[in-house]
């Protein structure tokens, strides 16, 4: 079946809407105010059509008054957008409404029973004022300007036609006016304050809205520095971890081998205790990939790090001794220290070739220290340089507030004294608290 064309009577009606929504776009005010030119343009024609007819002056000045009003109103409604830009020809409407009011009742047998309708002209002008005024009190500025100059010319005509004593009767045609002016800025003041209100909460909820997409942005930002960092700690954690550890299975094999054929006894000790080791190092690395520190929640740090000194000297034929006051710490503290302590041993055995170690942690009151020392090669001042590991140490020690100093002579062994702020202490038994 063929489609039916668009009848001409819907073709007229669509050519109409799009010739609408070319004038006033998406703007309800800006066809609010269409409407009132038009408005205007009727109230103009019906004043000034009598009038007109007689052509008699200086009555007949009302022509130019009302096409000057009009022309105002179209420059106001097409041309001139800004409120600021409009004052001027504003201030031209108070003068032409004036001077319409003036010549429109020139020839009038009674200025105050006469059926007048310039009441209407006001309303229409102020009608496009209020739709464009930012605020209140320029909305009741232009009110009082034209009700005083309406009762102006009013009050003039009555007492030129000598009825001051009744210019202000309730039936005359000045009250019917009053009252629709005062009406028409009660109920326009009231919509427009809640327009005003209605963007500006628009505007707040937009500007709401913009900020939560920058809070959104820097958060996707911390979050990925968070990450970075995260991942920086876990590689950390697995450097420290791995290599105390697989040092330790090093030293087990080496002296499993060693005693082959010799101790066979002592070999099967140090390969169980190299596959032991291993295994810790094994479940030590997965506990970092899943951002633990590896230690067990129902264990003081104490009893933490003396089971890491424990399983140090077990099967490698190290001295360890150890003075560890019992104190609970933040998280990333008890991990510092933990991982600074697996680190200081697997340097010392590696590099100094260390076989006895001192560890001291104690409660000092406002700081903690930690001390460890070896017996090792230990290295000259001159020519030191810190390393990857100890590099990090000192980083890490700084951002929780702390410091690190590493001292050694040759032959003397090598020490690592560490110092952390009292703040991060927690009382004790607030292991529960640690996020």
């Amino acid at each position: 079946m063929k489609p039916r064309g668009a009848s001409p009577k819907e073709k007229g009606e669509g050519r109409a809407r799009a010739l609408w929504r070319s004038l006033t776009g998406k703007n309800s005010a800006q066809g609010l105010r269409i409407i009132v030119l038009l408005l205007l343009a009727v109230a103009c024609v019906v004043i000034v059509l009598p009038i007109a007819m007689r052509m008699r002056l200086p009555s007949a000045l009302v022509l130019p008054a009302a096409a000057l009003l009009l022309l105002s109103m179209v420059l106001k409604v097409f041309a001139v957008r800004s409120f600021y830009r409009k004052i001027a020809l504003y201030v031209a409407d108070s003068v032409l409404l004036l001077l319409f009011n003036i010549f429109a009742g020139w020839e009038a047998a009674s200025v105050v029973r006469q059926s007048s309708s310039i009441y209407l002209l006001y309303v229409c002008v102020l009608s496009e004022f209020y739709l464009s005024a930012p605020t209140l009190r320029d909305d009741a500025i232009m009110f009082g300007v034209n009700l005083a100059a309406y009762t102006f010319v009013y009050i003039v005509n009555a007492v030129q036609a000598g009825e001051i004593a009744l210019a202000f009767d309730l039936s005359s045609q000045y009250f019917v006016g009053l009252l629709v002016i005062v009406l028409h800025f009660v109920m326009f003041g009231f919509a427009m304050t809640l327009a005003r209100k209605n963007r500006q909460i628009e505007e707040n909820l937009r500007e709401l809205e913009e900020s939560r997409n920058e809070l959104m942005r820097a958060y996707e930002k911390v979050e990925e520095a968070t990450v970075i960092e995260e991942r920086n700690r876990i590689a950390k954690d697995i450097h420290d971890t791995a290599g105390h550890s697989l040092t330790t299975v090093i030293m087990q094999t080496e002296a499993a081998r060693l005693a082959l054929g010799r101790d066979d006894e002592e070999a099967r000790r140090c390969i169980a205790a190299a596959n032991l080791q291993a295994k810790n190092c094994l479940e030590e690395l997965r506990l970092s990939v899943h951002l633990l520190s590896g230690r067990g929640e129902d264990i003081t740090f104490r009893e933490y790090l003396e089971e890491i000194l424990a399983t140090t000297a077990e099967g490698t034929g190290l001295t360890v001794r150890s003075k560890i006051d019992d104190i609970e710490l933040t998280e990333p503290a008890e991990r510092f220290i933990a991982n600074t302590l697996r680190e200081g041993i697997s340097n010392g055995v590696r590099h100094g070739g260390s076989t006895a170690f001192l560890f001291e942690l104690r409660d000092m009151g406002n700081y903690v220290e930690f001390l460890l020392s070896d017996n090792g090669r230990g290295v000259d001042k001159q020519t030191f340089r810190e390393g990857f590991g100890l590099s990090g140490m000192r980083a890490k020690a700084e951002a929780l507030g702390g410091m690190v100093q590493y001292s050694s002579e040759p032959e003397e062994g090598f020490e690592i004294r560490l110092s952390l702020p009292g703040s991060l202490k927690l009382p004790q038994g607030g292991k529960e608290g640690k996020q």
